[in-house]
């Protein structure tokens, strides 16, 4: 269930992933890409590696000498060199940065990726985002389109003199203290707010394009919408905050306009399916690791769960699930109940587990009334994939079944045969083994726990990316978030 998640909140944050940590990458390596083709020009792969490599281990440095700057890209490996000098207090002592940034070298590497932080964290994101290309049949190493010279210039601008200071120390391979004192201005938390780089990395980030593309206006709301949620909370929001704030929103009705935080809550009550999904799974596992010799049958795991609950076969689903969440809302219903699940995963409580997945299923069937079908089809993916929506379907197609029933099938057939499915295929397409139980001569056996835990949607880079930009801090929106709420 997870890639049609997955589909949903990429389509909100185009060019923010999980690991693109800092914002300022974003001007840094357009900058980087525009001095080597104007200092070097060689279009061999090989050679401009090795000079980004070392660009890298630069940065990571400067980054970590001084005040530490977190999310950078071989920030601990930085660490570790600056230690070793630690003893040495001549300002003038040179670290040798030139075999850590070897792709070939085999030792004391600042990051284990050959293509570095470029080719293996932010080169697809910032590619997504217009600002690079890395894929120009005619020339074999990446370089900024036109869209990134504004980001390039405005960082020249900013360093200076210090530029050709960084740029001889790459060549070099080699920095002086005295020197990563002077690059500290290069930090991404030291770029200064009103500057004409904090502009450059705040238009881009918000979508401010002259002629923008859907993946920037649908960027720009959602950062619209964290810095709006930062000034009701007087605080940066973290990313439960923002999933339990916006699975509120959800339009029913039927519009060709594209509604984010529609698509949020959409987003959230998917990422809740899963887990109440995984919570029957978790709850199934533990079950037949307490049996004898680890081993059940399909239905002995199922009446297992099945029993302690209050489920009967006298009371259809559909008056079950009502009466799960009658006079409550929803989502306050949701909320308590993936609470209750997480804490019942944690103490190994098989039944809550269990009653906590089905008042969480039974919340989620109310609230997929609020969601149109065109805001459902965002969805839709390859056949095999379950989702939300898929499962919706389920439970509406048994709504006069007994709801004892329709519960033991959903674990059945959409719980653990889907497991052992997905883990066939990815055995026989990928070779790897994912089985968490197995079948062994008619019964199942265990194998191995897993925890139960809901997604990363890339909500913490993006208010990471804001504060970087100079459009939040501690107490909210700054005066430059409220002149982009106010602009929208």
């Amino acid at each position: 269930m997870q890639r049609p998640i997955e589909v949903v909140y990429q389509s909100l944050l185009p060019g923010i992933s999980t690991i693109t940590l800092r914002l300022r990458y974003y001007s840094f390596f357009p900058w980087l890409l525009e001095s080597y083709a104007r200092r070097n020009g060689s279009t061999d792969m090989q050679e401009f590696r090795f000079f980004q490599r070392k660009a890298e281990a630069l940065y990571a440095l400067l980054c970590a000498h001084g005040d530490y700057e977190l999310g950078i890209a071989g920030i601990l490996w930085a660490g570790r060199e600056l230690q070793v000098m630690a003893e040495e207090a001549d300002p003038n002592a040179i670290v040798d940065f030139s075999s850590a940034a070897d792709p070939d070298s085999r030792q004391n590497r600042y990051l284990e990726n050959k293509g570095g932080a470029f080719g293996g964290i932010y080169a697809s994101q910032l590619r997504e985002m217009g600002l690079v290309r890395v894929d120009d049949p005619n020339i074999p190493i990446p370089y900024c389109t036109n869209a990134a010279m504004d980001l390039a210039d405005a960082m020249s601008d900013q360093l200076g003199d210090l530029a050709e200071v960084f740029l001889s120390a790459v060549e070099k391979g080699q920095v002086t203290i005295e020197a990563l004192d002077r690059l500290a201005l290069m930090k991404p938390s030291r770029v200064p707010a009103d500057s004409v780089e904090q502009e450059a990395l705040a238009a881009v980030l918000m979508g401010r394009q002259q002629i923008a593309r859907e993946p920037d206006v649908m960027r720009r709301q959602t950062l619209i919408e964290l810095l709006r949620l930062a000034g009701e909370l007087k605080r940066i929001p973290r990313a439960d905050d923002a999933k339990w704030a916006w699975l509120n929103e959800g339009n029913s009705k039927e519009t060709d306009r594209i509604d984010v935080l529609g698509l949020w809550s959409l987003y959230q009550a998917s990422d809740l399916c899963r887990l109440a999904y995984e919570g029957f799974l978790s709850a199934a596992l533990q079950s037949l690791e307490a049996a004898p010799y680890r081993r059940k049958t399909l239905r002995e795991i199922v009446a297992d769960l099945i029993e302690p609950t209050d489920l009967e076969n006298t009371t259809t689903l559909a008056e079950y699930l009502r009466n799960q969440t009658a006079d409550e809302e929803p989502e306050t219903v949701a909320k308590q109940a993936a609470s209750e699940l997480l804490e019942a995963e944690k103490t190994c409580d098989v039944d809550g587990e269990v009653r906590a997945s089905i008042r969480l299923l039974s919340a989620l069937w109310r609230k997929s009334s609020d969601y149109s079908n065109s805001v459902l089809r965002r969805l839709r993916s390859a056949d095999h994939f379950q989702s939300y929506a898929t499962e919706i379907r389920f439970l509406e197609q048994r709504m006069s079944t007994p709801a004892r029933s329709a519960f033991e099938e959903m674990i059945s057939s959409r719980v653990i045969k889907r497991h052992l499915w997905v883990a066939s295929r990815k055995f026989r397409n990928q070779k790897a083994y994912t089985f968490l139980m197995e079948p062994d001569d008619g019964q199942l056996r265990f194998r191995s726990r897993f925890s139960v835990s809901p997604s990363s949607p890339r909500i913490d880079q993006a208010v990471q990316f804001l504060h970087d930009a100079k459009l939040l801090d501690d107490k909210g929106p700054t005066p430059l978030g409220l002149a982009e709420i106010e602009s929208q």
